[in-house]
């Protein structure tokens, strides 16, 4: 019965000129990716995923944005994003990139939004960004879309692409073109750090400048006082620390308040971190404050990396902002970033803390410490962290 009704449902989204029926196959459609069955039976048949994706350009918009509705459904689901990603006869990538190119094209952000879901799965991002790299559109050309204002001129704001692009930074493949010290792609997104129109723009912006930061995360991390348990390459960090794209004070400029600091401590301090306004607001969101706070933790990994941010006095954002925080989590990045900024080099007696072997009784004793800081709110941090440091040595 339900096959029949799905040869049927083929066979009107096909209608010609019946713009009626077109948009209620469309629905019947998108209703048939509520429950596992039939769902499993739509990404089956890629006639139907096929005639759905032919009516995203039809001239009535409805039926278009319907069309649409069906796809981010579908897509939202692994099997449904595979079953698209499959198709022979059209290319859904391609499609969803010429709907985002079209300033014209009012359901744009329906397409960011397939695209999101199409990658989100790390197996199925591959192949989507390697689509994108083949195309006429790249990485390059999505970034600079995103980065126009009102690119779009019937009221599609374009947010989820962010989504999209973050999407490609769990990839070493995306990192690496997005820090392309040739081209200009990392730095077009620092600008949207900040940016207050869209928490989900925010977000992805920063997790993918966070994802930046550590470059190739190979196997585990513990919620470690210290020595965050990362195997990586550090490579890019002298670049993006440098002039070029000058990433400290971004990072810190959301974890920023009104701070009041005398005249000596503010020209010690980052430029664009010197007398911030009265209304200056912290990042609102405890979860963006903690990517902000891990990416600010990698880039102290190395020696080099820990000087320059002595240079900078960052310590005086971080100590405001440690007593402004009330999450937990983001109170112990906070202390670890702290801690080794106020310490000597001689005290920490390592270059590259990525080379640090931790003993794995020592990486549970982490664990243990910071699952206890957590729920509980306390910790003898010093009398834990001093004896570590000296093990590890």
């Amino acid at each position: 019965m339900l096959m029949d009704t799905v040869n049927e449902l083929v066979q009107l989204l096909a209608a010609d000129g019946r713009i009626d029926v077109k948009s209620a196959a469309c629905m019947t459609a998108a209703q048939l990716t509520g429950t596992p069955e039939g769902l499993s039976l739509l990404t089956s048949r890629a006639d139907i995923l096929t005639a759905i994706l032919h009516l995203i350009r039809d001239s009535e918009i409805y039926t278009s944005k319907d069309a649409m509705r069906a796809l981010i459904n579908i897509s939202a689901e692994e099997s449904g994003a595979e079953g698209l990603l499959a198709l022979k006869d059209v290319d859904i990538t391609a499609e969803m990139v010429k709907c985002i190119e079209d300033t014209e094209y009012p359901h744009a952000d329906f397409a960011c939004g397939i695209l999101a879901n199409l990658s989100k799965p790390k197996h199925l991002c591959q192949r989507v960004f390697d689509r994108i790299t083949d195309g006429p559109t790249k990485l390059e050309g999505l970034v600079y879309i995103l980065s126009q204002i009102d690119y779009n001129k019937k009221g599609a704001k374009l947010h989820l692409l962010a989504s999209f692009i973050s999407n490609f930074s769990q990839l070493a493949a995306g990192r690496r073109q997005m820090m392309d010290k040739d081209g200009f792609v990392l730095q077009r997104l620092l600008s949207f750090m900040d940016y207050k129109e869209s928490k989900g723009r925010r977000m992805s912006i920063i997790a993918t400048v966070h994802n930046c930061c550590f470059e190739k995360i190979w196997m585990l991390w513990s919620l470690s006082r210290v020595y965050t348990l990362i195997v990586n390459i550090t490579e890019y960090h002298p670049w993006l620390m440098g002039e070029d794209v000058d990433l400290v004070p971004r990072l810190l400029l959301p974890l920023a308040g009104p701070d009041t600091f005398n005249e000596e401590e503010n020209d010690s301090l980052p430029f664009d971190l010197q007398y911030l306004p009265d209304d200056k607001e912290r990042e609102p969101d405890p979860e963006i404050r903690k990517l902000l706070l891990e990416a600010l933790m990698q880039l102290c990994i190395t020696r080099a990396g820990r000087e320059v941010m002595r240079k900078q006095n960052i310590y005086l954002i971080l100590r405001e902002h440690h007593k402004w925080e009330e999450d937990r989590h983001c109170i112990m990045l906070n202390e670890d970033l702290v801690n080794l900024l106020i310490r000597t080099e001689d005290e920490i007696g390592v270059e590259d803390l990525s080379s640090v072997e931790v003993p794995p009784d020592m990486a549970r004793k982490f664990v243990e410490h910071d699952m206890e800081f957590l729920m509980t709110g306390s910790s003898d941090l010093n009398s834990l962290t001093e004896a570590m440091v000296e093990e590890l040595k």
